[in-house]
């Protein structure tokens, strides 16, 4: 009988050992919450994963995968199809994934911190920190009337070269350097409008202010963004260089070519930092991102950045296009107020961070096929969970 006992107590005594482990697990990971306890039906569910599955099974994309935050809780996380065809290796909820665009809002999100400490004004002119601006001249017409701001770098308002014309081949930079030597480029091929008259898309303005940042820290722009953003949030896996290791959880890029899906090898070239686009990340640690801005900058009860700074990512500035861009978001719908009630960045290489403030709901979408090639993909899924959670 004393046996039967003290080997019940013991079961209990590692099972009170689990609970605890468990506990301590759930509470270094990110909150979750059930699906029905949300108010949401299994039909929806299913009907939301046969969405995404059409996309792998229509050969929009080999897989993918989605994660939805409803009132600060994970209540999806699911990866479909395959992370490569060749190998049939599946696609899963941990893999890596090349964020893109989806690195601007980190980055506008880093220097608003700044701000917030007041080791820089949004306002200032860039020549402040980066005296080599004092020279740069709008082409063909001479010194420009007034100096790019920090705001209009993180706006596409600066008066850079866009996007499209800098794949033209017109405009080179030096991408095998660092961020100064981006800077000295930009600086000498100078600017193509007036600060502040025309948005253009376009990556020149973040390494500028990424450069910015490195000057007013001393550290490298990486470096400073693991410290003063993911290290604190919690996104461990978020890095601008993943390991030999790590490499092995990056899906392969696919590209729509002839109606199939091709491995897709022109992946940006040179070793510098690029503050616009060269994040890699998980579903985990972008969504963590979001509940950064979702907690109005707070984290584990403490604030590290104000709700008043990051509020100032979704003003839309004068002349952006659409609803408007902020800085490192595009506003997609405001209140009457000018409010911004909802706010996403897309990725060309095929992913999405989305908020609505107003549904307390945020989606993470990871694909490896490039955004132009995938948006009635993306239009079907982002419809049905709107469908989902406005009805």
């Amino acid at each position: 009988m004393k046996h039967k006992i003290s080997r019940i107590a013991w079961l209990l005594t590692v099972l009170a050992g689990l609970v605890i482990v468990t506990q301590r697990s759930c509470a270094a990971g990110l909150p979750t919450g059930d699906w029905i306890e949300h108010g949401l039906s299994l039909q929806d569910k299913d009907e939301l994963c046969k969405r995404f599955q059409e996309g792998v099974d229509g050969k929009a994309i080999p897989g993918g995968s989605l994660m939805i935050v409803h009132k600060g809780e994970v209540i999806f996380s699911e990866a479909f199809g395959l992370a490569d065809l060749e190998t049939k290796r599946p696609f899963t909820t941990n893999d890596l994934c090349r964020l893109a665009s989806v690195t601007k809002p980190h980055t506008a999100t880093v220097i608003v911190m700044l701000a917030d400490q007041g080791k820089l004004f949004l306002d200032d002119p860039v020549n402040k920190y980066l005296p080599e601006f004092k020279g740069i001249e709008v082409q063909g017409q001479g010194p420009p009337k007034k100096m790019p701001t920090i705001r209009h770098c993180l706006s596409h308002t600066a008066g850079f070269i866009g996007a499209d014309a800098l794949k033209s081949g017109s405009y080179s930079l030096n991408l095998d350097g660092d961020l100064s030597d981006v800077v000295a480029d930009i600086v000498r091929q100078g600017l193509v409008a007036e600060p502040g008259t025309r948005y253009a898309y376009t990556s020149l303005g973040y390494f500028t202010a990424g450069r910015v940042a490195e000057v007013i820290s001393g550290k490298p722009f990486d470096t400073l963004m693991r410290e003063m953003l993911l290290n604190p949030i919690g996104a461990g896996h978020s890095t601008f260089r993943p390991s030999e290791e790590a490499k092995k959880r990056i899906p392969t890029p696919y590209l729509h070519v002839d109606s199939r899906l091709e491995p897709y090898t022109d992946l940006p070239r040179g070793k510098v930092i690029r503050p616009a686009g060269g994040l890699y990340s998980t579903l985990d640690s972008v969504a963590r991102f979001l509940l950064l801005h979702r907690n109005r900058g707070m984290v584990d009860g403490r604030s590290i950045v104000s709700a008043s700074s990051l509020a100032e990512m979704y003003v839309p500035l004068a002349g952006t296009p659409g609803q408007g861009y902020g800085l490192g978001f595009n506003v997609l719908s405001k209140d009457p107020n000018g409010k911004a009630r909802r706010i996403q960045h897309i990725g060309a290489s095929g992913t999405l961070a989305w908020i609505d403030f107003d549904l307390d709901l945020m989606i993470v979408m990871l694909t490896q096929v490039p955004q132009n090639q995938t948006q009635r993909f993306k239009r079907s899924v982002m419809e049905k969970i709107e469908e989902i959670f406005t009805n």
